[in-house]
């Protein structure tokens, strides 16, 4: 008898890259962001989750910092973009935390979402940095 060779079945099993490329396709509106909607990790993804909460639309969310690293490089292949959050509308890319916002501002965002704009939202962090005159100089560091 010669060498036993093993053969490896076909993995059946979706790779990384075809799993997020399946929850976009599957998904209206997903936010790939760091911890959960009820619980973000991160202050950009709160923000996001802020925007879309006050549109009351409805949207599947996926925790990356269980895979953080080979998450990064999935995005990248598929959407040329690292960094989290990033939200998918009907399939396609919409941004991180500072063009949701900036969409929310314009009026973009509701139109892609399909929603009304809510009238009552509170004014983003930026927006009322920017509202507060008394804001607090940044600090100042002395070099002498």
């Amino acid at each position: 008898r010669g060498p036993r060779l093993r053969i490896m079945g076909e993995v059946t099993e979706p790779t990384l890259k075809d799993r997020v490329e399946e929850l976009i396709r599957e998904n209206p509106v997903l936010l790939l962001m760091k911890g959960t909607p009820e619980q973000p990790q991160c202050g950009f993804s709160m923000r996001v989750v802020g925007v879309l909460d006050s549109y009351g639309v409805e949207y599947a969310a996926l925790d990356v910092l269980p895979a953080l690293q080979p998450l990064r490089q999935v995005t990248a292949e598929i959407s040329d973009w690292q960094t989290f959050p990033q939200l998918y509308v009907k399939g396609e890319l919409v941004g991180g935390a500072d063009i949701v916002e900036e969409m929310d501002e314009s009026g973009e965002l509701a139109e892609l979402l399909g929603a009304e704009k809510p009238k009552d939202a509170a004014p983003s962090a930026k927006q009322e940095l920017q509202q507060d005159p008394q804001q607090s100089p940044p600090i100042q560091i002395d070099r002498s």
